[in-house]
């Protein structure tokens, strides 16, 4: 069984369907592209509404456009099928400023779908999520047929051999172990909300790491929403830390260094941070002030 054959069985002719498998070269964009289709779909259907010329003469003639995300060598993530409106131009200058374009540009897109051959305007498709198919979305895996630097298909020209049918959506997958997450102010933007959740019960001791300094800052988290509402308030502008304000958020890098039982006292999580501030010399080296 193949894509083609899911799409029959739901009325839809392949021939008027165009496959895209994005794939992004940033590696932070890629690392949250599925959020942002499971989450942040108008951001999402930005992301894929201008196109390099040969995909966008290609996605003039399409009826139905089926959207996947590359998950690994030779495979695809269903997203969703969308009905191909049309498309109007639009200037480089009106499209870069979108917001939703800003956002991707801060996650590392280059704004210019042709950045080789820089256009003043290019065709921006309307591009209408359909019903059809939604079971589907997160949990279809396809084969992507050679080569896979082709990163857009005809259905009806290439064949997308069914891989595997997941229980649950993979467009979010869990969140890591505490040890293991580190999220840049973007990313952290547009997390899931899942993830949201867990740094909202997590407190403890988090670190900061500047990347434009090479330098870092050391915290704690105590208060309603912990980790989550410490990391939302340094996201803007450094927060309330004296050293962190006349810093770039954009540069932040966030991690955990510590989680601590929900029954510690503020006295003893501030024994362990002032403990960590020494440890990394943050103080005298870092962006701490005391």
């Amino acid at each position: 069984m193949e894509f083609g054959d899911i799409l029959r069985k739901s009325g839809i002719d392949p021939k008027g369907v165009l496959i895209l498998r994005h794939s992004p070269p940033e590696a932070e964009l890629r690392k949250v592209l599925p959020w942002l289709a499971n989450e942040h779909p108008d951001v999402f259907n930005t992301y894929q509404s201008t196109q390099h010329p040969r995909a966008e003469a290609a996605m003039t003639k399409a009826k139905h456009v089926a959207s996947f995300i590359g998950h690994g060598p030779g495979k695809a993530l269903f997203v969703g099928l969308y009905e191909q409106a049309g498309s109007k131009l639009i200037t480089d200058v009106d499209f870069r400023a979108l917001e939703a374009v800003q956002l991707l540009t801060d996650l590392g897109q280059s704004p210019d779908p042709d950045p080789a051959k820089h256009r003043s305007e290019y065709q921006h498709f309307d591009l209408r999520l359909t019903g059809a198919l939604s079971e589907w979305s997160g949990r279809l895996i396809v084969n992507w047929p050679p080569p896979e630097i082709g990163w857009f298909k005809w259905a009806s020209k290439s064949t997308f051999p069914i891989h595997a049918i997941t229980e649950d959506s993979l467009l979010v997958k869990q969140i890591p172990h505490w040890k293991d997450v580190s999220l840049t102010c973007d990313a952290l933007k547009v997390c899931p909300e899942a993830w949201r959740a867990e740094l909202r019960r997590w407190r403890g001791i988090y670190f900061i790491f500047d990347t434009a300094q090479a330098k870092g800052y050391v915290g704690s988290a105590y208060g309603d929403e912990n980790i989550w509402q410490r990391w939302s308030t340094h996201a803007k502008r450094g927060g309330d830390a004296k050293k962190l304000k006349h810093c770039d958020p954009r540069n932040f890098v966030f991690t955990i260094l510590e989680v601590t039982n929900h029954e510690m006292t503020v006295d003893e999580i501030v024994k362990i941070e002032i403990n960590w501030k020494l440890r990394l010399h943050t103080i005298a080296h870092g962006l701490n002030d005391n």
